[in-house]
């Protein structure tokens, strides 16, 4: 189980695994073995749903405010920067519409980076020196969320459509699909050939084996 009540972003890292919260808006860094807080540092993000390193610095998309945050690492903002494709979509009860930002979030290197948004159907590829978009894929699903990069393949989570697709980084087609009925596939990263992702819903974190 994950410390906080809905984890919803995940990025690992040598020393231990990324987790945002979307209610406490903590950011945790946990131990694999077992789970154990390593840290746990409040953030100034609203509803969080992705989160990357690079650069030095621990990037969370911050989902209800449309903004991306550059933080230190221990949560103090840095920087923060508008959401490519923000929108307005509907979520949950009939007629009820949320202004929804960015979800999953990859670095690269110092010259890329890859985030995911649901109201654009898009994952973009941005400079994270100016965060400024240098061009985007279409997503096969609605709710685009977690992601990472493995062998030149870009693995992107789709919440609604409970599946994990192997895309093309070129142009988004998609190369293989991992079906995951449940739980729901919220945070998503890799590590030792092993997709470990999180559900909001249950406040479970999970692994499944990469397929070979």
């Amino acid at each position: 189980m994950a410390p906080g009540p809905q984890p919803n972003g995940l990025q690992a890292a040598a020393d231990g695994l990324w987790l945002i919260d979307q209610v406490d808006n903590h950011l945790y860094k946990l131990a694999y073995e077992d789970g154990e807080v390593l840290a746990d540092l409040p953030t100034e993000t609203d509803s969080s749903s992705g989160v990357t390193e690079g650069g030095g610095y621990v990037w969370v998309a911050s989902t209800y405010s449309n903004e991306l945050f550059k933080l230190d690492r221990q949560g103090r903002t840095i920087e923060r920067y508008d959401t490519p494709g923000k929108g307005v979509v509907s979520f949950g009860d009939p007629g009820r519409t949320t202004v929804t930002g960015a979800h999953g979030m990859e670095w690269v290197d110092d010259e890329n980076m890859w985030v995911a948004v649901p109201p654009a159907e898009k994952v973009y590829l941005m400079d994270p020196a100016t965060m400024s978009v240098k061009r985007s894929i279409p997503t096969p699903g609605a709710r685009p969320h977690g992601l990472f990069l493995h062998e030149g393949a870009l693995w992107l989570a789709d919440t609604q459509m409970r599946a994990v697709y192997k895309l093309d980084p070129d142009d988004g087609t998609v190369l293989d699909t991992i079906d995951v009925p449940d739980p729901e596939v919220h945070g998503m990263t890799l590590r030792d050939s092993e997709i470990w992702f999180c559900c909001a819903e249950t406040s479970r974190v999970c692994t499944v084996p990469l397929p070979s």
